[in-house]
């Protein structure tokens, strides 16, 4: 880009200069610009131009409405494309491509604009964005900036604050159009011509013939195997050499076929079983999906398989002494590119050879001393019934996309598997509706879950003795519900249902299986690290009766069901990323605690395959209209918590493209704490109860609340069974705030905190996972660890103000005088639902709103009037607690007399 020419006749520095977009070479120095005639892009409109450039950070276009709202900019970040745009002042919105274009290659770019949308396509990657503002339409003020900003421009009169800061273009832009049309090249700084060198030196034109007209660049792709504007997309043609290894004979047609996933074929071995020390395999793919069996024969110990991985070949090769894996990728970006790809595997006795697209990518040796290769088993094109039981198969779904001239040969016959389907031999069996063309195969889209409370239904998942499920997620938030079924209800106690179930949950950041085929159940960690990292996660789990695995990025983890039934029976229907708001009709399994905290997945999830076959995510959501979630997945790189993001000082914090605002504390709920929470008045007779539908076991909770009181004892809330003496109690205890929880082996307590009854607001928080304990009094954490073999909490009610179940209790706690707000016990508001009619199951005669609390008043009106009341059993220790009101300057108010010369009395002496 840096060559010698004569500059003066290049630079770009008149004033007012009018000339036609053409090929720019733009220098990279400080005080770099050009500036073209304005973009109409307020409600609909495209933009495109092809760049080379070696630069990861610059600036490459700009536009805005004059420094007030509304701008778009489209930046080099990381050596990829990073767009960001807003209208009507509302939060921009913002995405980056995967594609790196910092490689002295073309590429491609185009922007479009439609309304609140705006879609960004790099050489073959689309995204979209899309603004969630009050106007529909952009406002357009400014020319179009390219590769720079004009010094002369003040920085008020620029929307955005750090466009001007950011690094000049360095490097070639061509063809840039608004539309079908050339835009006018306003003036510009240090940017040079390269429209009589471009062809020579920098063809875009992939091989094909360079041409320029009207100051455009165009290519003409004859006697290329590529067509397309730029030469850029790949022709089904021959590849001469190559057609001698895939073919009998020169000229012969290829044979194609389309898989979607559901399609395969397959040859019988049984007459003609393999037996043999030399083989080859031959075959082209083109595909946009990143995982699929392309190819698999044999079976136990004595097979080859070749399948898509994250966008990479993936060999396996067993002689029977244990497997030989190898993995190929391209050198830049993946094979799921839609691109056709050559792929031969060559075998000679133990060495095996690996050739991508003519390139020797890999070379290596099977174990030990077996040198044949033996199998009279089926040999497996695109797919099988039951990909993830195929033995050494890395992948457990089928393939998506064309495969071509399929091509196994040995030293003693050749198959040409691809022609035989096609011409439907007897020994070729087709499963689906296999087409013999190559269709475009739409790659699945990613989804993404907004909001804790959005979920897709899948079908029911008939899983009985095996199973598969893969699928990739990516997410910055550390708790989520991914998947989750249950079977029927079974067992003889009603109060104790038990059924089969199976879940995948994220737990501070790591995956968790959980399942239970009827004989207990298991609950593994499959992930060594965090995984709420923003990155894609590759999660693919395989079951043959009681044993299988779980795979976490390639790294698998086996597992063993409990002895006993080796049927996992989901009759149910199966939820991805959350759960229904109505959930009386599931069964929710105390070991799934994201389940039991009402804990939604927040996230992207792609790629889902269940026993090997497809689902498309995004229909399924349009179909269900499913609430809260959007297609494809952006991570917005902006942060969203500001200053006043959280209303009456709640903290946020940043979530997956939203920010979460905690409101313990605030006396406010809502996304934001803009609501003020339901306030309960109680005077030591009062209650609020709410009488579950069912009896509930837990083995994970979330507890908070708010409390003000004067008295230093008294019970804030606590949950009682019917059947046991099981509770998680929360009470003041001499003014201290005390833990109780009791799993029928004996309570654990934990204190904390002293002098809370100030009749001032304290905020609680509990936090159980399992055996471990986090209580929180304003801040202030103590932690404990319960002992015991049991983990599971069962209730009926949960109680505040007074306990009423008392069955199972030998010590009662007081009843509270005072307040309680903000009452949230496992993500249920309890309080505000009573309040609003929300639940039907609430008894109670405390009053709502903060009340005067006077509680059983007493009027002496004579000096001579008294009560009289039972001796006081004070012994050790006592706590008394009474308000008194007065305009007499003394009085005896209480005396109690006891052994001997012990006595108490309180009284009033000259006020």
């Amino acid at each position: 880009m840096g060559r010698c020419r004569d500059e003066a006749s290049w630079l770009l520095l008149l004033a007012g200069l009018v000339l036609t977009a053409k090929a720019l070479e733009y220098e990279g120095v400080p005080g770099q610009w050009t500036r073209y005639g304005q973009w109409d892009a307020k409600a609909t409109g495209e933009l495109s131009f092809i760049l080379k450039t070696n630069i990861s950070k610059a600036l490459v276009l700009y536009l805005d409405d004059g420094g007030n709202c509304d701008f778009l900019e489209l930046l080099i970040a990381d050596g990829r494309v990073h767009m960001r745009f807003t209208i009507h002042c509302a939060e921009p919105a913002s995405l980056h491509t995967e594609t790196r274009i910092n490689d002295l290659r073309w590429h491609r770019v185009l922007l479009s604009r439609n309304h609140r949308e705006t879609r960004l396509v790099v050489d073959n990657e689309e995204k979209v964005a899309e603004v969630k503002s009050k106007r529909k339409e952009m406002v357009v003020a400014s020319d179009l900036y390219v590769g720079g900003i004009s010094p002369d421009v003040r920085l008020s009169a620029l929307t955005s604050s750090t466009v001007k800061y950011e690094p000049p273009f360095h490097g070639l832009i061509a063809n840039l159009k608004l539309g079908e049309a050339l835009p006018l090249l306003l003036d510009g700084q240090a940017v040079h011509s390269d429209l009589e060198y471009i062809c020579a030196i920098h063809s875009p034109c992939n091989k094909g013939v360079c041409s320029v007209s009207q100051g455009e660049v165009l290519c003409d792709c004859i006697n290329t195997s590529y067509r397309g504007r730029y030469c850029h997309e790949a022709v089904q043609k021959e590849v001469e050499g190559l057609a001698h290894m895939m073919l009998n004979r020169q000229g012969q047609e290829e044979s194609v076929a389309t898989f979607k996933g559901n399609e395969f074929f397959s040859y019988n071995l049984s007459l003609t079983p393999i037996q043999s020390s030399l083989d080859e395999i031959t075959l082209c793919f083109r595909t946009l999906q990143r995982n699929g069996l392309l190819l698999h024969t044999g079976r136990s110990a004595d097979y080859v398989n070749l399948s898509l991985r994250n966008g990479a070949l993936w060999l396996v090769i067993n002689l029977g002494s244990g497997a030989f894996e190898a993995l190929v990728e391209p050198a830049k970006g993946n094979f799921n590119d839609n691109v056709w790809h050559d792929v031969q595997v060559t075998r000679n006795l133990r060495q095996v050879t690996i050739l991508v697209d003519g390139i020797l990518t890999t070379t290596g040796y099977t174990q030990e001393d077996y040198t044949m290769l033996g199998s009279d088993d089926l040999f497996y094109i695109g797919g099988s019934l039951n990909t993830a039981d195929l033995p050494g198969s890395p992948v457990s779904n089928n393939f998506l996309g064309c495969l071509k001239n399929v091509v196994y040969k040995n030293n003693e016959f050749r198959l040409e598997l691809s022609r035989l389907a096609e011409q439907r031999d007897p020994k070729i069996s087709i499963h689906g509706d296999l087409i013999f063309s190559c269709e475009d195969v739409e790659a699945l889209e990613p989804i993404t879950f907004d909001t804790p409370s959005a979920f897709l239904t899948l079908p029911r998942w008939n899983t009985k003795k095996t199973g598969a499920i893969s699928f990739d997620f990516r997410t910055t938030e550390p708790m989520g519900l991914l998947l989750f079924s249950h079977g029927s209800l079974q067992g003889a106690m009603p109060d104790k249902p038990r059924a089969d179930f199976f879940a995948i949950e994220l737990l501070d950041g790591f995956l968790f299986l959980v399942m239970d085929m009827g004989s207990g159940s298991i609950k593994m960690k499959a992930s060594n690290k965090r995984l709420d990292d923003g990155e894609w996660c590759r999660v693919d789990f395989q079951r043959r009766g009681r044993n299988g695995f779980i795979s976490v990025n390639s790294q698998s983890i086996p597992f063993a069901a409990n002895e006993g039934s080796e049927i996992l029976d989901l009759d149910g229907e199966m939820y991805l990323g959350g759960l229904p708001e109505d959930r009386q009709a599931l069964m929710l399994p105390p070991e799934v605690w994201t389940a039991s905290l009402s804990l939604g997945y927040v996230g992207c999830v792609r790629d889902l395959f269940i026993d090997g076959q497809s689902r498309n995510l995004w229909r399924l959501a349009e179909v269900q209209s499913a609430t809260g979630v959007s297609s494809f997945c952006t991570r917005e790189t902006h942060i969203r918590c500001a200053r006043d993001t959280c209303a009456n000082g709640g903290h946020c914090r940043e979530g997956w493209n939203r920010h979460i605002c905690e409101c313990n504390g605030t006396g406010y709920l809502g996304p934001s704490c803009e609501k003020e929470a339901t306030m309960v008045s109680y005077d030591g007779s009062m209650y609020l109860k709410v009488l579950l539908p069912r009896t509930l076991h837990t083995e994970a909770e979330d507890v908070s609340l708010r409390f003000m009181s004067l008295r230093a004892f008294g019970l804030l809330v606590a949950t009682t069974s019917q059947q046991s003496a099981d509770t998680l109690r929360l009470e003041l205890d001499g003014g201290r705030v005390k833990l109780t929880v009791n799993l029928g082996k004996g309570p654990e307590v934990l204190l904390v905190g002293e002098k809370l009854n100030d009749n001032e607001w304290h905020t609680v928080k509990v936090v159980r996972r399992g055996k471990n304990l986090q209580l929180s009094v304003d801040n202030v954490t103590v932690e404990g660890h319960m002992t015991g073999a049991h983990t599971r909490l069962e209730f009926n009610n949960i109680e505040t103000g007074i306990m009423t179940e008392r069955r199972f209790i030998s010590v009662m706690p007081s009843n509270f005088i005072g307040h309680l707000q903000a009452l949230s016990f496992n993500g249920m508001l309890y309080l505000d639902q009573c309040k609003n009619g929300d639940i039907s199951y609430c008894e109670l005669n405390a009053r709502f709103g903060m009340r005067h609390i006077v509680a059983n008043p007493v009027t002496f009106t004579a000096q001579a009037s008294y009560l009289a009341f039972s001796t006081l059993q004070a012994y050790a220790s006592m706590h008394l607690f009474f308000q008194f009101k007065t305009t007499s300057p003394d009085g005896l108010i209480l005396y109690n007399s006891g052994d001997g010369s012990d006595f108490i009395v309180v009284e009033l002496v000259k006020g």
